[in-house]
């Protein structure tokens, strides 16, 4: 007999709690409790209540939230009660078994109740401190890369009007080079007055390349001044707002490397990221993310669990004629994990100098639809298509 449970309906600051000795029998009402020290000794005082009537030790229960559990995650953790953390979607797939469905915080306590008592949950391996931390960091550089994307499209509408063409003379905008130029001169007339000989000197201090280059590169830049036709004047607030989209662009990339080299540096520590990194194709960056996202391994019974997590398992629905096979993927698992293994495919794929598993895999594809399209190409078109 399973042992009794709390079930937990977990919302931002608060939650909605209520007992069960089984699936059909309650021990007390729905209430609500805040997420402080005062709500959890509430849970506590309910817990030990239970463990009296029912004379063994229940459980909690509640559903993954992203963020909003892990408070009640770190209490529990402190006290050690035993508890198992129930997947959203098996809990709505009991909801929906209703002919009518009604979803309110109470009767989601008697969902999640329904879902402990009717599935054998598995006590979930103590995952190492060092995964935890790099899944923060991963989840933390994908949110600076994604106000990067935002601040370098600010930066480019700024730029089109101070500096129109720009980007022919620096086809990378973003290096130290061509932002210490816009920088010293934020307008065309600005770098216009310079000499080559000074232009050229700026550049020397703020590059690696070699004197020819930056001499070559100021004669550039002093030409496309003469042609450049600015959207502004020198003193237009358009060219403080460059100004500051530059600082911010600069600010997110020089914080987005530090986060990436922490990460690279834990991941190091694992024996999985150099078994990740042989892979071809592969560098430091994705096989600290892909470790970030998988996390410790021991959690998946066998490969089949850990294709699932990554959402990648193919659907199978068959019904009648059709066999139900060769369907697109689930998509239901962790889809940061799933775009992660696209990128590293594609980089395997760009692998030239060695003949991989992926890239023979790739080909044999490749050639067996091109002959498919060939074969459909030579057959007669219906009469009908033709009406």
């Amino acid at each position: 007999m399973k042992a009794s449970c709390i079930a937990i309906d977990v919302s931002k600051g608060s939650s909605h709690i209520q007992s069960y000795i089984d699936s059909d029998t309650s021990f007390s009402e729905v209430h609500k409790i805040d997420h402080n020290r005062s709500g959890f000794n509430e849970l506590l005082f309910l817990k030990t209540s239970l463990d009296k009537s029912t004379g063994q030790a229940s459980v909690v229960v509640f559903e993954a939230t992203g963020v909003y559990h892990r408070g009640l995650e770190g209490f529990l953790k402190d006290n050690g009660i035993q508890y198992f953390i129930v997947n959203p979607l098996q809990s709505a797939k009991f909801r929906k078994q209703e002919l009518r469905t009604k979803k309110t915080d109470k009767r989601d306590c008697k969902n999640i109740a329904k879902v402990y008592f009717a599935n054998d949950f598995r006590q979930a391996v103590p995952e190492d401190e060092t995964y935890y931390t790099l899944r923060q960091l991963s989840r933390e550089y994908e949110n600076l890369l994604n106000h990067l994307r935002k601040a370098k499209v600010s930066f480019n509408e700024a730029l089109e009007i101070v500096y129109p063409g720009y980007e022919k003379v620096f086809p990378e905008l973003y290096t130290e080079s061509s932002l210490e130029i816009l920088k010293k001169f934020p307008h065309p007339k600005q770098l216009g007055r310079k000499s080559g000989h000074s232009v050229s000197t700026f550049l020397m201090r703020h590059n690696e390349h070699r004197e020819l280059w930056c001499d070559k590169k100021a004669e550039e830049l002093l030409r496309y001044t003469q042609e450049c036709v600015s959207g502004c004047r020198e003193e237009d607030v358009n060219v403080d707002i460059m100004i500051d989209q530059i600082k911010q662009v600069e600010y997110y990339i020089k914080l987005g490397d530090t986060t990436l080299q922490k990460m690279i540096g834990l991941a190091q520590q694992r024996p999985e990221f150099h078994l990740i990194q042989s892979i071809p194709g592969i560098g430091e960056n994705l096989a600290a993310r892909i470790l970030a996202e998988i996390g410790d391994i021991r959690r998946f019974e066998g490969p089949k669990q850990l294709v699932a997590y990554a959402g990648i398992d193919p659907i199978i629905y068959q019904s009648g004629k059709n066999d139900g096979l060769h369907l697109h993927i689930s998509k239901k698992g962790n889809k940061r994990l799933r775009c992660l293994l696209y990128l590293a495919v594609m980089c395997s794929l760009r692998v030239k100098t060695q003949e991989t598993s992926i890239r023979k895999f790739y080909k044999k594809r490749r050639i067996s639809r091109t002959r498919c399209v060939q074969k459909l190409r030579r057959l007669p078109v219906p009469i009908n298509y033709l009406e």
